[in-house]
């Protein structure tokens, strides 16, 4: 209720505002203001980091063509994108493999009650914090209607018309956790959900069950991954301002 009460005070003081600025100038024009935003977090803090391969998400339905390494992908492309920040080490693929030396399967998803064991292998890779997680991808399919008007010169008139397809829906969601060695606290634990819809009739939908899905689990990862690093880092928001002239 308290909330409700602020946005309506919000609105009305805006259009005040706006209504004053009309009646003190010749015209209004709406501009965008590029805003600095801070990160969520302070990396700085953090001088060595290694990433974990991800690990999938147990589930019936998951999808039978999905890469057997895109846990890996996923960690390599997480360390290539941290590891263009300044003054951050990241540890590569090649030297986390060699370290973790056959433990990858039994502390990559960062599980919680992991934590002790988590936290003795980053003191003996001598890093200051661990990245991880796990994603799962799956796909929800339901049926839709699609609806359009055409000119029907035998009525003289428009005719609604409808046409019955599916709609596959695929769907990651990619928990990413950072756990720091020092206070053995997760400073990050946050879950990325991504979408991406496909139109099909019955004999497309068949073939799409066996056909290829490297494509959109990339895709729907590098969107996912883009916005992790868009929290952590600072960046420029738009916002939007009105200019009396």
């Amino acid at each position: 209720m308290n909330q409700t009460i602020e946005v309506l005070c919000l609105l009305v003081l805006t259009s005040i505002m706006i209504t004053v600025l009309i009646g003190c100038g010749d015209s209004v024009r709406k501009i965008n203001i590029p805003v600095k935003v801070d990160s969520q977090i302070d990396l700085g803090q953090y001088k060595n980091l290694v990433v974990l391969p991800f690990t999938a998400v147990p589930r019936r339905n998951m999808l039978a063509n999905v890469p057997v390494d895109t846990g890996n992908e996923i960690a390599l492309t997480l360390r290539y994108k941290l590891g263009r920040r300044k003054g951050l080490n990241v540890i590569s693929t090649q030297e986390t493999f060699l370290m973790l030396d056959g433990e990858i399967s039994a502390v990559n998803t960062l599980a919680k009650a992991n934590v002790d064991r988590v936290i003795s292998i980053g003191e003996y890779m001598n890093v200051d914090a661990i990245v991880g997680g796990n994603y799962d991808f799956y796909a929800v399919s339901q049926p839709r209607r699609a609806y359009s008007e055409r000119y029907s010169r035998t009525l003289q008139r428009y005719v609604t018309y409808y046409q019955d397809y599916l709609e596959k829906t695929y769907v990651l969601s990619l928990q990413i956790r950072i756990l720091d060695v020092a206070t053995k606290e997760f400073v990050w634990d946050e879950l990325y959900n991504r979408r991406a819809s496909e139109a099909h009739s019955l004999g497309s939908m068949i073939i799409s069950e066996v056909a290829p899905t490297n494509s959109i689990l990339k895709n729907l990862i590098q969107q996912a991954l883009r916005k992790f690093i868009r929290e952590i880092s600072p960046h420029y928001e738009t916002e939007y301002r009105f200019l009396v002239q």
